[in-house]
């Protein structure tokens, strides 16, 4: 079985603005900030299973590949919210 080789995801730059190669994968606080959310956030998503990310050990990691398809995902197709009930409103 042989793989296709694909080249490694590259920073969405402009010209002129040079930024060193991706990490094959991130540790969970480069993520946070790669996303642009915060660590707890990141931890909640991961167990809940709404992010890709691998366990290796006792480390947790984000493939920066898989991760950057996600947020391409959820950007196009946002999650449908439940409205929240209010409160205090009339019954």
């Amino acid at each position: 079985m042989s793989q296709v080789y694909q080249p490694a995801p590259s920073w969405p730059v402009r010209p002129g603005h040079e930024l060193p190669p991706l990490p094959l994968a991130m540790r969970p606080k480069t993520a946070a900030r790669a996303i642009g959310i915060s660590e707890r956030t990141l931890w909640a998503m991961t167990q809940r299973g709404e992010i890709p990310h691998a366990r290796i050990g006792n480390c947790v990691i984000y493939p920066t590949a898989p991760v950057m398809r996600w947020l391409e995902e959820i950007t196009a197709n946002p999650p449908v919210q439940r409205p929240t009930a209010e409160i205090g409103g009339d019954a």
